[in-house]
């Protein structure tokens, strides 16, 4: 573990201060103070600035603790500020923003009791689907019925431009590379160990998604392409509050999910306890037909598969935590939260193997099953104290995380001739046991500069030590025979060092944005059984830039520009070699550099409804799993490579209408292109890539006001990735929802994939490999879901943030 050097930081330190005393930051500012009836605030009231006279949604926002709000970065122009809260009756005020009048003090607003629930349901429905801001695009989970029941990584299927793989990998527009956040806390996972939480956990508790194509240098670096933060939803009501929810699926094998949420909140405290459960089985099926052939490119022999895969994962996982308020500008926050889960894996193949004339010589029957009772904890605490009225804040945090596993996979393999006699048997067991330890601090500061201009800046530690110890046993007569030469036990360490710095100015009209994150690497590796060691220590800054321009009332430019860099995941940098089906390994690689990326894009707004973005990313060293034929020419390993360049464009169409009074739309077109350079050993792998489509249509229909339903379809196009190609698919969704109980519950009724259309076929090619999959995916169903809400308001989900909040997507797995 090493520190940031004493002149670095002493540089950018110098840095952030020459830079904080040169600012005279002119934002246009709105902000007051929202109470009841009784002169207590009223916390989380809905907060809506519209431009006049067109009624085009600029800006939105919540009260915080003590009913307080500041809505900073407006436009001159003239606009609508509507304030309402569940329970309470509306308001409204017309105000302008000029040159001569830049802050506006709306002063303390007294919202009325109203008994009459239904006239704050349109204080909700002013929340579209999709919000697009300076830096992120905004999914609002609850305003598309068709979400209702699904799981979150189901859910993340459906966001424009995000892809998700059978195998869990999570891509935006092709790339790979995105960091998934819960509640801006990297989940610190693998992509098998990310989607078996995600499959566990209901979409109803998620209150919105945010997509970051290019974040700010106060989130992380790390994601390549972005980063998905899935935000749960909160509660912070007074008194003692609840909801349930649950939700029943029928697909090929039927699913259920829960939640319990509880709260109590006065003065003082704000006490919460939050339980999920989620149990998930679900069946596919995969074609292979794999061809090796020879230098000269003759082929050697054929292998046609069948593999039956039945997936069953069950997960709870409990927060407890509490909101001390130690004054009216200071909060404490303690939170634990555990995981608890298990896993049951079985993979059923028949391969039938044929010779250069592809006469079948023989078949192999293989069977896998992995078992697995993964948990895992993270105690956080954190303090925030606000310095001023003005909004200078400053906050620290620090948590304390651990993952671990202790898959069992056991393997049989019986070999037959082509005249299904008997040849031999092969069983073998694997004992693995894999940990994570994390610890992470960080401290924040937000300065308000004069003229109402916003500078941020802060430091933050991290270290990371994932322990991967794999024992592979032959069995034969009964006994457990360790090999060796097929184990393995690594120890690998990360720590990093970071530091930003961010700060916006607005003009008369352009709002800018621009910031700095250096952060230092220090990762070590050990293979204990080889004695071999690959260390990395380097340096690395990641500038970023926003410029928002609005032509006229109708027309905004909108520019990113920023540098990001995607570290390997930890098990793709342990070298053992892991069984997955009779003929297929992966193993990883010690060897992996990280992969650093430059993103722009340019994006034009019109309306506040139609949107064009032209994106273009050029890449170094790109991280990629590829298949490679083994000496044997029998075998085949999928092993973690660098490639030496890539590039990539992408543009989106985005239109958003509220095409009638009960009818909404949300339709995304992209349109990509990945293109690649580099080589494998002797292979090429320059590929100029093939131009795809990615369409995506959310349809909203209002019938009543207790009565409403939705439909979406989707359409991928085929698509090529380095030597992959992945073929089209279209899906078909729609579903209906009843309100009831005075609107405190609902019932939803939805259907998923209805055309069971989401099947597809990918292609691998390397030297001396084809390799053709067709996938069968069972992901059609029809789900039952229900949810109350008890208590004086609505009770959700409570944020926890912590000072990991930027690391953990990359455990073994």
């Amino acid at each position: 573990m090493r520190i940031i050097s004493k002149y670095f930081l002493t540089g950018l330190l110098s840095t952030i201060a020459c830079w904080a005393s040169a600012q005279n930051i002119n934002n246009g500012t709105i902000k007051g103070v929202v109470i009841d009836d009784q002169d207590k605030p009223l916390p989380y009231a809905t907060i809506v600035l519209k431009t006049t006279p067109t009624a085009v949604l600029y800006s939105s926002t919540l009260t915080d603790g003590r009913g307080g709000f500041i809505i900073p970065n407006i436009a001159p122009g003239n606009y609508i500020v509507k304030i309402g809260m569940l329970g309470f009756e509306k308001d409204s005020l017309n105000i302008t923003i000029s040159q001569n009048h830049m802050e506006v003090d709306m002063g303390i607003i007294k919202l009325k009791t109203t008994n009459q629930l239904l006239k704050t349901v349109t204080v909700k429905a002013e929340t579209p689907l999709i919000e697009r801001t300076l830096d992120k695009t905004v999914v609002n989970i609850a305003q598309n019925i068709t979400n209702e029941g699904l799981t979150v990584m189901e859910l993340l299927k459906k966001l424009p431009g995000v892809q998700v793989t059978p195998d869990g990998q999570i891509s935006m527009n092709g790339k790979s590379g995105v960091n998934v956040n819960i509640d801006g806390k990297t989940t610190y996972l693998s992509a098998d160990d990310l989607a078996n939480l995600l499959n566990g956990m209901p979409a109803s508790n998620i209150q919105k998604i945010e997509v970051m194509s290019n974040p700010s240098s106060k989130y992380d670096a790390a994601g390549l392409v972005g980063i998905i933060n899935i935000v749960k939803k909160k509660n912070h009501t007074d008194g003692l509050n609840g909801s349930v929810n649950g939700s029943f699926i029928q697909s090929y094998y039927g699913k259920h999910n829960a939640g319990l949420s509880l709260s109590y909140k006065n003065q003082y405290i704000n006490l919460f306890l939050n339980n999920t459960y989620g149990n998930n089985k679900s069946f596919d099926r995969r074609y292979v037909t794999t061809d090796i052939s020879n230098a000269a490119n003759r082929l050697l022999t054929q292998q046609q598969s069948v593999n039956n895969g039945i997936n069953n994962t069950r997960n709870y996982r409990p927060t407890l935590g509490i909101d001390i308020y130690l004054s009216k500008k200071t909060t404490l926050t303690a939170s634990g939260t555990a995981g608890f889960g298990l896993s049951n894996n079985l993979l059923i193949s028949k391969m039938y193997i044929s010779d250069s004339a592809l006469v079948k010589t023989s078949h192999t029957d293989f069977a896998s099953r992995v078992k697995d009772h993964p948990d895992n904890y993270t105690a956080a605490i954190q303090l925030t104290h606000q310095l001023d009225t003005a909004g200078q804040v400053w906050s620290i945090d620090a948590d304390r995380s651990s993952y671990h596993n202790s898959p069992v996979q056991t393997n049989v393999s019986i070999l037959s001739d082509a005249m299904n006699n008997f040849i031999n048997q092969s069983n073998y067991l694997l004992l693995q046991d894999r940990k994570l330890d994390i610890y992470a601090a960080k401290t924040d500061y937000i300065l308000p500069l004069k003229n109402k201009g916003r500078f941020e800046t802060g430091l933050k530690f991290s270290y990371v030590k994932a322990t991967n110890d794999n024992t592979f046993y032959n069995q034969t007569g009964g006994q457990n025979t360790i090999d060796l030469s097929q184990s393995d036990y690594s120890i690998n360490s990360e720590n990093i060092n970071t530091a930003y710095i961010n700060l916006n100015k607005t003009y008369a009209g352009l709002t800018a944005q621009a910031g700095l994150r250096a952060e230092q690497t220090v990762t070590k590796g050990k293979q204990t059984l080889s004695g071999e060691s690959v260390n990395q220590n380097y340096l690395q800054l990641f500038p970023t830039v926003f410029m928002s321009k609005k032509l006229s009332e109708q027309n905004t430019l909108t520019l990113r520009f920023g540098r990001r860099i995607e570290r390997a995941d930890y098990h793709e940098l342990v070298p053992f070699r892991r069984p997955q089906t009779a003929t297929l390994y992966f193993q990883g690689n010690p060897n992996l550099k990280p992969q650093l990326s430059w993103h722009s894009e340019l994006s034009w707004a019109y309306h506040s409804a139609f949107f064009v973005t032209v994106n273009y990313d050029i890449d170094k060293d790109y991280i990629r799993t590829l298949p490679f034929v083994d000496s044997n020419e029998t075998t085949i390993t999928r092993r973690p490579i660098n490639v030496q360049g890539a590039h990539s464009w992408d543009i989106d169409f985005a239109y958003t209408k509220k095409i009638t009074a009960w009818w909404s739309v949300d339709n995304t077109l992209s349109v990509y292109n990945n293109a690649f350079s580099g080589s494998a050993g002797s292979y090429s792998l320059n590929n100029g890539g093939l131009t795809s489509i990615d369409f995506i249509t959310n349809n909203s229909f209002h019938i009543n006001d207790k009565l409403s339903a939705g439909c979406d379809f989707e359409y991928e196009s085929k698509r090529r990735f380095i030597n992959s190609e992945f073929g089209s698919y279209y899906t078909l969704s729609a579903g209906i929802k009843q309100q009831l109980f005075n609107n405190k519950g609902s019932l939803s009724l939805n259907a998923n994939n209805l055309l069971q259309s989401e099947d597809h076929y990918a292609i691998d090619r390397t030297a001396g490999l084809y390799h053709y999959s067709y996938f069968n995916f069972y992901s059609r169903y029809v789900s039952l879901s229900f949810s109350y809400r008890f208590g004086r308001g609505k009770t959700n989900k409570v944020k926890i943030d912590s000072g990991s909040a930027d690391e953990q997507k990359r455990a073994g797995s």
